[in-house]
């Protein structure tokens, strides 16, 4: 049964004062404000987003809300401090699963981002687990309930060129191996699969340099059913903004591929593969995911909880 569309608006004020505000409207000032610190914190080409396609996604939760047989929806929220500061954003696609999943839904945390001078007072674990709870509430599910399971990208360091991975890290004031053992510390895991992002718009380009990582999945290997019904409502929405896509591309391949496979995708430690970079630089791995891989192989030690 088709549902309504969810609030548009939704605020609250944490117990330190922050004010908490989110919305599933594109026209909302809300998402205004998120670009304002998201539009400092992302650089590199092919990752951006650029205003107009934020609306555009926010715009679809008038029109799939309830595509290919779920329930979506597309939020921007906004951290501020009791004076008006920013202090951080965050934009992500919430979806329903089956019912027989092992979360009620899943997260495409799209972007988050903490100010510079915000960082070191825990507010990325207080942001996503608002992300968790406003995910919840907008799909019509129960808030504090089962917790949905948070996918993300990340740079991978491996891929990255030299001259990006520089001016990537300048700008944000964190290396990239450092960026990624604060998520580990999240518990964020490689999802052992050969991610691509489909290009944001006409303009970019497909982007094969990310990492692609679950948080919150209560196993260690996410069923390739579930990977694909969430990767087909990130695509589709999120990346693609409910336009069909070339065929043959990075989309439909990658989701043709988790439609064929039986076995379940494995879920990865960083860790491991974060000790291994730390001893050597510039191990002889093309991609993070195989480092990991190697690490965990070899039983190396850490766990990233």
């Amino acid at each position: 049964m088709s549902l309504p569309a969810p609030v548009a608006d939704l605020s609250w004020t944490w117990d330190d004062g922050v004010r908490v505000t989110a919305t599933s409207d594109p026209h909302s000032p809300v998402l205004r404000r998120f670009f304002d610190g998201y539009d400092r914190a992302f650089i590199l080409p092919d990752e951006r987003e650029e205003f107009d396609g934020f609306v555009q996604c926010l715009a679809l939760n008038e029109t799939h809300r309830n595509a290919y047989s779920r329930r979506h929806c597309e939020v921007a929220m906004a951290f501020e401090d009791a004076d008006g500061v920013l202090l951080g954003g965050a934009n992500f696609l919430a979806a329903t699963t089956a019912g027989d999943a092992p979360a009620p839904a899943t997260v495409a945390l799209n972007y988050v981002y903490v100010e510079a001078a915000a960082r070191g007072r825990g507010l990325l674990r207080r942001i996503l687990a608002d992300v968790r709870r406003t995910a919840l509430s907008v799909l019509g599910l129960d808030p504090d309930g089962p917790a949905p399971v948070l996918f993300i990208e990340q740079n991978d360091p491996l891929r990255l060129t030299a001259e990006a991975y520089a001016a990537d890290s300048d700008h944000s004031g964190l290396d990239q191996v450092d960026r990624l053992a604060i998520w580990a510390r999240i518990g964020a895991r490689v999802v052992d699969f050969p991610y691509v992002q489909p290009a944001l718009s006409a303009d970019q380009h497909p982007d094969d340099g990310l990492i692609y990582a679950a948080i919150g999945y209560p196993g260690d290997a996410v069923p390739a059913a579930l990977l694909r019904d969430h990767l087909q409502s990130f695509f589709g929405i999120s990346v693609l903004k409910g336009e069909a896509e070339a065929p043959g591309g990075p989309a439909a391949q990658q989701l043709a591929a988790l439609a064929a496979r039986a076995d379940p995708v494995a879920l990865l430690p960083m860790v491991p593969a974060l000790a291994r970079l730390a001893a050597t630089p510039r191990p002889n791995f093309d991609f993070f995911r195989d480092l990991a891989r190697e690490a965990c192989r070899h039983g190396d030690q850490g766990t990233g909880a």
